[in-house]
């Protein structure tokens, strides 16, 4: 018999036995309070999040091991927690359709019981009166078209009749609004038309739409899904239009030349087969540059074969390679034409520098460094005056001045500092100023000298365009914004939400209607105008 002796004593929960997982969970919020409180801009916001949700994922996951393996609770209070942990994880994946990032790495979750985004689009499509497409000969392209990605030269500055300074009380108008493909690129306008590029389902599809109602007048698809965690599904590269006919780049590398009135293929080639590349992490981002019968691309990380080259262009109307030129491993930025010194060349933000080739097809003439992390390199490079370029990544931004003696060409770093940090928003110059999203927030800074002069406005990683002395901003999350472009002081002069969701695609102004999309919307609006009898 036993004696009372030998009877256990019952389980107490004293800090002996709890101190482990105690531990575990201060340390942890220390740790997630230190990161999200440090001083200065490094790490980056996105980057804080990041380290935060991982330590206390690590640290969740050490208690429930402790618990489970050392805690000494009765076997089945630790087989219960254990059911409930797997039937939770269970579900939520059962539940969970996809988990989408912003640029600040804030998940957002689309769950099963949400009407699926492809089913949204074709069942729009399917009950929306066909459109018949323009014939060639009624196509007229007018002065203000913006035909290629952010417009003439790819500034982001588009010309046109000025805007109504207030938005109160003539607000803007939504023309049209529906679903639309996956996917970043933006819209480019030609006379009747929008293209765009877009993902659905398993094929990336080139579209175009009417710009006075939204309605699809003809599509080109061919089977292709890039798909990547944190940047989405989908083309990321906005179309270029070049007289009857489009060019469009897909995410993994398949470039299509279109008619213009009908969609029907002329020719298609893969850059990156052509130029034995291998893709980016985050797919083939930049826009076909279209000059002088010349479709010019910058293929890939140039890890395959030994002839893989920076740029590649094909002719125009045939799609036969005309020359490759470079090495250097891509960037997200588009290639662009751009005279400096006197010399016509094409600038390419490269994933860890910014270079400059001979737009008549001939060798490099000149490249700097430009280190990002990840070699996201994304933003279009600003051509200032005769001589000099800024770029911006968010490693902070550099203006240098282009110079050619005896045949040598130099940049020469004017200043570089992390006053303006623009990972994916393009900034714009007005005046002596350049203007852009700072990791998110609205910055002006002098461009002489680098000094900031005023920051404002929470827009996230969106885009923006000028029209006179106005910025039309597109915010992060599918707003509109209009903003003072002056050094004065940050003023926004309206705000109002335009589409739902993350939003990286480029706004598209020709007139006063201004065309938006994103990864699930499209919407036409119409901006309020100065009256035409106020001087």
């Amino acid at each position: 018999m036993a004696t009372a002796e030998s009877v256990p004593a019952p389980a107490t929960w004293s800090w002996r036995r709890v101190r482990f997982p105690v531990i575990v969970l201060t340390v942890a919020a220390l740790v997630v309070a230190v990161v999200r409180l440090l001083p200065g801009d490094r790490p980056d916001l996105g980057s804080r999040r990041i380290i935060s949700v991982v330590v206390a994922a690590i640290a969740v996951l050490l208690v429930f091991l402790w618990f489970e393996l050392f805690s000494h609770a009765r076997g089945t209070t630790r087989l219960i927690v254990f059911l409930i942990a797997i039937l939770a994880l269970g579900g939520a994946a059962g539940a969970v359709r996809r988990v989408e990032f912003d640029g600040y790495m804030t998940p957002t979750v689309d769950w099963r019981w949400n009407l699926d985004r492809d089913l949204a689009v074709e069942q729009h499509r399917q009950a929306q009166a066909p459109a018949a497409g323009p014939a060639l000969d009624q196509i007229a392209l007018a002065p203000d078209d913006v035909l290629e990605y952010r417009g003439a030269d790819r500034t982001g500055i588009m010309p046109g009749p000025p805007l109504a300074r207030s938005w109160s009380p003539t607000a803007p108008k939504q023309v049209w609004r529906q679903p639309v493909g996956g996917g970043y690129a933006a819209f480019v306008t030609a006379g009747p038309l929008l293209v765009t590029i877009e993902q659905r389902r398993d094929k990336e599809a080139i579209v175009a739409y009417l710009a006075e109602t939204g309605a699809e007048t003809w599509v080109h698809s061919y089977e292709t899904l890039f798909s990547e965690a944190l940047g989405g599904d989908g083309p990321r590269a906005t179309p270029t239009v070049v007289g009857d006919k489009v060019y469009a780049l897909g995410a993994k590398g398949m470039l299509s030349c279109l008619e213009l009135t009908t969609g029907k293929p002329v020719w298609a080639k893969n850059i990156l087969a052509d130029d034995g590349a291998k893709n980016l992490d985050w797919g083939m981002s930049g826009s076909p540059l279209v000059y002088d019968g010349l479709v010019v691309v910058n293929p890939g990380s140039q890890e395959g074969g030994a002839d893989s080259r920076a740029l590649v262009a094909y002719h125009a109307d045939t799609g036969e390679i005309a020359w490759k030129q470079g090495q250097g491993k891509a960037g997200y930025a588009s290639p662009m034409l751009a005279t400096l010194a006197g010399k016509r060349q094409i600038l390419s933000f490269e994933g860890n520098a910014l270079a400059s080739y001979d737009a008549d097809g001939g060798a490099e003439l000149w490249r700097t460094p430009w280190e990002s992390d990840f070699d996201i390199n994304a933003v279009q490079p600003v051509v200032l005056a005769e001589d000099r370029v800024l770029i911006s990544s968010a490693s902070g931004a550099a203006l240098y001045q282009i110079k050619a003696s005896d045949g040598k060409w130099s940049a020469d770093e004017l200043w570089k500092n992390r006053k303006l940090k623009c990972g994916y928003s393009c900034p714009i110059a007005y005046g002596d100023h350049i203007y852009g999203l700072d990791d998110g927030i609205l910055a002006c800074v002098e461009l002489a000298t680098g000094k900031q002069l005023w920051k404002g406005g929470r827009y996230g990683h969106g885009q923006m365009l000028l029209r006179g002395d106005l910025f039309v901003v597109l915010t992060e999350k599918g707003e509109l914004a209009l903003v003072e472009a002056t050094p004065a002081k940050f003023t926004e002069l309206g705000i109002l939400p335009a589409i739902e969701g993350r939003t990286w695609n480029n706004p598209t102004l020709r007139g006063n209607r201004l065309f938006v999309r994103n990864h699930l919307e499209m919407a036409a609006f119409d901006l309020p105008l100065v009256p035409a009898d106020d001087p």
